[in-house]
């Protein structure tokens, strides 16, 4: 097995099963649309459906097409992860991870479009009555930090080459 899927398919994996594991604690535990207050006014669990995705992506559609939606875009997002992830070489461990944790974050929101014919969030910032940031669940974390990573290691790549590129005075 090559030094890369070491990090991509297990992180990948894991975090599908953490975000599954939180949205099943939360199904058994807190009511639709309630959020309990876990670590004072900073954070707290919420049970809360998620109908549209990222920036109200399909908000408005009917159900069905809700679904036919998120389940291509989901199948071309998994294409282009697996695709630039076999362009990396194999020693590209950060690259490998930042990709494995989009992989995971998609495969667990589609997994919820399926299940539960929505998406899930359970993780909301700020005082529970709040509603000045959006709930999120761990497969959105997972999405963006693997994109942040992805843009800093490709800045600081970028830099690098230019750095050795200019002549020495």
């Amino acid at each position: 097995m090559s030094s890369k899927r070491l990090v991509f398919i297990p992180l990948a994996a894991a975090v599908v099963l953490f975000d599954q594991l939180g949205k099943l604690h939360v199904a058994r535990t807190i009511e639709v649309g309630a959020r309990i207050p876990f670590f004072g006014d900073v954070l707290a669990l919420a049970h809360l459906p998620a109908a549209g995705g990222a920036f109200g992506i399909f908000r408005d559609w009917l159900p069905g097409a809700q679904l036919i939606g998120f389940a291509l875009l989901s199948i071309v997002s998994i294409i282009v992860v697996i695709l630039f992830y076999r362009g990396l070489a194999p020693g590209e461990h950060g690259s490998a991870a930042a990709l494995g944790a989009i992989l995971g974050g998609i495969a667990s929101n589609a997994l919820d479009r399926v299940r539960y014919g929505s998406g899930v969030d359970f993780l909301h910032l700020g005082p529970v009555t709040s509603d000045a940031l959006p709930d999120f669940n761990i497969a959105d974390v997972a999405i963006v930090l693997g994109l942040v990573a992805l843009v800093v290691e490709l800045l600081v790549t970028e830099m690098a080459a230019r750095a050795s590129e200019r002549p020495r005075v």
